[in-house]
């Protein structure tokens, strides 16, 4: 890897965390990056303080037992090298259900990793279909849908957070917007739609893109 005395990199990485590794927390998740990235000899900086970390950033936390095809975070590193090679380093030392995709070397001008909205798939069960159609339908017709947030006084109308809502081939599709505030979880989507017995009875959410 090519290196410059104190200079730092951003690269932004895009990887998939499925098979078992779904039911891996985030924090541990973390923990696992970091020891992937030490083995396969990049050069990480570290955050100042009593407890310096490696320098990570994500999209957005993946919920444990939610499969991610296409997750997204930038890591600062003090070295470089070719993007494709690091990619195939990554894979190397990696985990079973963890995969890494795509690597990028950002400049200075590309922003702070922040995520527009996220794309989820789940599949239905022939049974729950039509349920889901007429509630799906009654939903979009809507201006507004209130719910109640655990913790919070007023309600939130998640209506204007849904981007895309649809049914195709057996598979429920959603776009939401993602906000730091009190924002839409695919669940609520799901329990609006009463599919949350659908959900117990085994069917994987998958967040399938982070749109930036």
């Amino acid at each position: 890897m090519n290196q410059k005395q104190n200079q730092h990199y951003r690269i932004r990485i895009r990887f998939a965390k499925n098979e078992d590794l779904r039911f891996l927390g985030h924090l541990d998740l973390i923990r696992a990056l970091e020891r992937i990235f030490r083995r396969a000899g990049f050069e990480l900086a570290m955050s100042e303080g009593f407890h310096p970390r490696p320098r990570m950033r994500f999209s957005g936390p993946l919920p444990v037992g939610q499969v991610g095809l296409d997750e997204v975070m930038d890591l600062v590193v003090v070295a470089i090298g070719d993007p494709d090679l690091m990619r195939e380093q990554l894979n190397q030392f990696s985990v079973p259900g963890l995969e890494f995709k795509h690597i990028e070397i950002l400049n200075d001008s590309v922003e702070k990793l922040k995520a527009k909205s996220f794309c989820y798939e789940v599949p239905v069960d022939p049974e729950f279909q039509d349920t889901v159609k007429i509630n799906l339908e009654r939903f979009l017709l809507s201006n507004s849908h209130f719910v109640q947030k655990k913790g919070r006084q007023q309600q939130i109308d998640i209506r204007p957070l849904v981007f895309d809502l649809r049914l195709e081939d057996g598979q429920l599709q959603m776009q939401l917007a993602a906000t730091q505030e009190a924002g839409v979880r695919p669940t609520e989507i799901l329990e609006l739609l009463d599919l949350s017995a659908n959900s117990q009875q085994g069917a994987v959410l998958t967040r399938t893109t982070v749109q930036l």
